[in-house]
This record gives structure tokens, C-alpha cells and sequence, in this order.
């Protein structure tokens, strides 16, 4: 049986459990537009609420691994050391960058008060020089969450979103900065939100 008929002056039957058949007095062409018309109220609700919150809030998301002691508005960028590539970027361009970037989430980029944190950041060169590796994680001090440094050592990566991305090291150094804020953005979205809540 076709539900929308093909002539609108029809009424809609609709048979519940093979049984029971109600039948609408309501024109199929109203129905139809009255299925419509709330179907594009509600995309139109769902756009304007996706447009209140930003990006990064979208796609943040909470992880006990990211979860830190005292205040998680201090946070040591370390980078670690880049090698030569052919894109010239450098060790304290990324540390640069990545600096400026938790500047402008509101993270002051500097060690905490018992060093107990720190974001680490590594940039390798693969493929003979012509691909690059970006990761960034939080590494905590095994002593201060916990856990016996003997066992586990005295730096630990408890579990947390993975942030990172591959490019080609053959490209300007804009594309290779503009890879490592992508990496940091993530990171630093899922990092506030871990801590904030």
C-alpha cells in the first residue's frame, strides 16, 4: 500500500498491527507539507544551537588522562628536538607556536608549581625526509599521581585522546606550523574540558 498516494485528494490509511485501520480526513498534500514544514524547524533549531557553541567545543571531549592536580591554567610545552627538513622548521619555531597557542586558550605556557605536568610535543621526519610526524600528549610525574615510579617509571601517559597528524615535509613551513596548531587546537580543547568539569 502506498502511503503517499500519488493523487493528493486522497486520505492516508495506515493499518496498526494488521488489524485496526485508522483513516485521516487530512489531504495527503497537507500532510506533506506539514511533515515538512517541522522537519525544516527542526534542522533549523539544531543549526542555530550547533552555532551558539565554537568548534573546539564540539569536539571536546573529557579524559581522566588529561585530568590534572592543581591548576590546569599552567601547562610546560616541551618540544622535542626537530631534525633537519626541508621545510626549515625549527625546534623553537614550534615551541613558538605552540606557545602562542595555549596563550590564546587562556594557559599561561609555563611549568607548574610542583612540576607534577607537561605537555610534550614531538615532531619527527619520516620517509627519508620527505614526511613529518606531529603528536602532542600530557606526560604526568608517576610520584605525584600515585603510581610507584619503580614499576611504572617516573613519566606516565595515562589514557587520552590521540593528537596527531602526518604531512609531507617537502611543503613551506606555514604548512607544517599550520599541521602542529591543528594537533595543539585538539589537544588543548580536550584538555580544558577534561579539567574543567
Amino acid at each position: 500500500m502506498d502511503v503517499f498516494p500519488k493523487n493528493g485528494n486522497k486520505v492516508i490509511s495506515l493499518y496498526l498491527k494488521g488489524q485496526t485501520q485508522i483513516t485521516s480526513n487530512i489531504p495527503v498534500v497537507k500532510i506533506k507539507r506539514k511533515v515538512l514544514m517541522n522537519l525544516l524547524i527542526l534542522l533549523l533549531n539544531l543549526f542555530i544551537s550547533l552555532s551558539v557553541f565554537s568548534l573546539n567545543d564540539l569536539h571536546a571531549r573529557k579524559y581522566n588522562g588529561l585530568k590534572v592536580h592543581g591548576d590546569h591554567g599552567v601547562l610546560e610545552p616541551i618540544v622535542s628536538e626537530v631534525p633537519k627538513n626541508r621545510s626549515g622548521v625549527t625546534r623553537k619555531d614550534i615551541l613558538k607556536r605552540v606557545r602562542l597557542k595555549l596563550l590564546e586558550s587562556g594557559i599561561k605556557p609555563e611549568a607548574p608549581l610542583y612540576n607534577t605536568h607537561f605537555m610534550e610535543v614531538d615532531f619527527v621526519i619520516l620517509s627519508g625526509g620527505t614526511s613529518f610526524a606531529v603528536e602532542v600528549s600530557l606526560k604526568k610525574m608517576a610520584q605525584a599521581y600515585g603510581y610507584d615510579p619503580q614499576k611504572v617509571g617516573k613519566i606516565i601517559t595515562l589514557p587520552q585522546g590521540k593528537y596527531g597528524v602526518f604531512g609531507n615535509a617537502g611543503r613551506d613551513k606555514s604548512y607544517v606550523l599550520d599541521a602542529v596548531d591543528e594537533v595543539v587546537e585538539e589537544f588543548i580543547a580536550d584538555y580544558k574540558d577534561s579539567n574543567l568539569r
